[in-house]
């Protein structure tokens, strides 16, 4: 193009020098005048504020869209018109999420606060349950103390028990093997004594000195001899064989003495196993009254024992329970805080991209509206046409 004009201002001096020149002249002064309103336009503020504009890639298609209209020759107004209608776009999204804004943060304040709600709560029950556990384990401790006791004196009142039976038995047979010997000893007595009282009666009906009877006498003495040699009395039998009818007298009175005395002696033997009997129940009673009365408490220990048990065990599962609701209200928690604040960062993040979309098309209009010549000359200069 310029080899063109060049050879054309050529050509035109040789033939019309003075014409050529003057025209000459026009046009350098023509292009110079472009040349510095050109930079004078790239001197502009505008100019800077469209370079900017042109790095962003909302700026970059409404440039090449006003540099279209340019380059038909058409008028500004349809791209006006589609700012605005970009603008209000774009102010109607932000005024959305703005409302979506309230109302999701609105609701993650109150999921939150439930989740907050649900962790207290379960922080709560936890240590609620924890304490009742540890009282409840400390009851079953001394539940068991009490039984394993119980069960130790029971014990040992049925060893004293047995023991005191036992005793009872062996006193009981001692007693009955003294006092069978006294009776046969009594029982002796009084087989022989009316046998020695007829042997005196019949020295009795002689004085003293005379001749006896010796056949009568006898005759009393076999009769005696025939109750057995088994028998106690045999001895005696014997030995009063051997005395004078005198003396028969002062056996007959010692050996009443005798049997009256061991008759005393049953009498009082029998009196004191009634009275050890009597005493041996009265202890026997006094441990069974016991025993009974320990096992009614052992057993009511156990029954409790076995409701405290229970009852720690639902404690045990409230504290399970507490701790999974802990758990899952916790990562709940983490888990809407982190959707809420990727919300948040989303929405500034938009918001601010809107912010600049809107700012480059306030530009835009406002650069347009009072700079079209440094519109142009941009759009010539960037090659966008």
């Amino acid at each position: 193009m310029k080899s063109l004009v060049t050879i054309a201002i050529v050509f035109c001096l040789l033939t019309h020098p003075v014409v050529c020149k003057k025209h000459y002249n026009d046009e350098e002064h023509s292009a110079f005048e472009k040349s510095h309103k050109k930079l004078s336009l790239q001197d502009d503020p505008s100019y800077s504020k469209l370079e900017e504009i042109q790095d962003h890639p909302l700026g970059s298609k409404i440039l090449q869209t006003i540099a279209l209209q340019l380059r038909g020759n058409e008028s500004l107004s349809a791209v006006s018109k589609l700012l605005n209608d970009l603008k209000g776009d774009l102010e109607g999204k932000q005024i959305d999420a703005d409302n979506e804004r309230a109302q999701i943060g609105s609701q993650c304040k109150k999921d939150l606060q439930n989740y907050s709600q649900r962790i207290s709560l379960s922080i709560n029950e936890i240590k609620d349950a924890e304490f009742k556990a540890k009282r409840l384990n400390e009851a079953i401790s001394v539940y068991q103390a009490e039984i394993n006791e119980k069960a130790r004196q029971i014990k040992v009142f049925q060893a004293k028990d047995d023991t005191l039976r036992d005793i009872r038995r062996q006193d009981n047979l001692d007693f009955s093997t003294r006092t069978t010997q006294m009776k046969e000893m009594v029982q002796a007595f009084e087989v022989i004594l009316p046998k020695l009282h007829q042997v005196w009666d019949v020295a009795a009906q002689h004085k003293a000195g005379s001749f006896i009877e010796e056949e009568a006498i006898n005759e009393a003495l076999v009769q005696l001899a025939k109750i057995g040699e088994e028998n106690p009395i045999t001895a005696m039998v014997a030995l009063t064989s051997t005395l004078e009818p005198t003396a028969v007298q002062t056996l007959i009175e010692k050996m009443e003495a005798i049997r009256d005395s061991i008759k005393e002696s049953i009498k009082a033997e029998e009196e004191a196993e009634a009275k050890n009997a009597r005493d041996t129940d009265t202890i026997l009673a006094a441990i069974f009254n016991a025993m009974e009365s320990l096992t009614r408490e052992k057993s009511s220990d156990e029954e409790a024992l076995q409701e405290t048990i229970r009852n720690r065990d639902i404690q045990d599962k409230r504290s399970r329970d507490a701790h999974a609701e802990f758990n899952a209200a916790k990562n709940g928690n983490q888990q809407r805080n982190q959707q809420c604040q990727e919300y948040e960062l989303q929405y500034q993040q938009n918001t601010i991209e809107r912010d600049k979309q809107i700012a480059i098309i306030r530009d835009v209009q406002n650069i347009i509206a009072t700079k079209i010549e440094v519109v142009t000359c941009f759009v010539e200069e960037n090659n966008l046409f």
